[in-house]
């Protein structure tokens, strides 16, 4: 009798097991796209001043949401996103997907070493474009967090950025 307890308590430890590891996986997702640089970066904490910082932590700490317009709520869940995922402090990528939504990566491990490499200038003079693929987990408002790279591959092409001058004849 108590082995056959022990059985059934091991069976169903494996079977708990396999089912955690199953929705893990199922949180995480593969995208493919384009590295993307965009004339103002913001997204995190990562390389700010300390007077930036615990101006935004103030104001995040104090601020009525009930106060705030639509961008301004979104910016803040955001930011809470972040908190709440211990990534205010960690870097970023912008990756244009191929349906030309642009997606904010952050990254906890190594593999942000392997991307930051690339500066955009070079990209641009060489008419190249970094392509890559990866698993990540979202995190929701156009944020996800890397999980592994896939693979990471320099690709003729354009390299894709915001313009970050605005011309009179735009205006017309």
């Amino acid at each position: 009798m108590t082995t056959r307890i022990l059985v059934k308590l091991v069976l169903v430890v494996i079977l708990f097991n396999q089912v955690n590891c199953k929705s893990d996986n199922q949180e995480n997702k593969q995208i493919e796209g384009d590295l993307y640089y965009d004339w103002l970066r913001i997204g995190s904490f990562y390389n700010e001043p300390d007077s930036i910082i615990e101006g935004v932590k103030l104001y995040a700490d104090t601020v009525d949401s009930k106060m705030l317009n639509t961008n301004d709520l979104r910016t803040l869940n955001m930011y809470k996103a972040l908190q709440k995922e211990n990534l205010l402090y960690q870097p970023f990528i912008d990756l244009r997907l191929d349906n030309d939504s642009i997606i904010k990566i952050y990254f906890t491990n190594n593999d942000y070493e392997r991307i930051k490499i690339y500066k955009r200038q070079d990209l641009l003079d060489a008419k190249m474009k970094i392509r890559i693929r990866m698993e990540v987990k979202d995190l929701g408002y156009g944020m996800a967090l890397d999980k592994k790279i896939i693979s990471l591959q320099k690709a003729p092409g354009q390299t894709f950025q915001i313009n970050p001058k605005m011309k009179i004849e735009d205006y017309h």
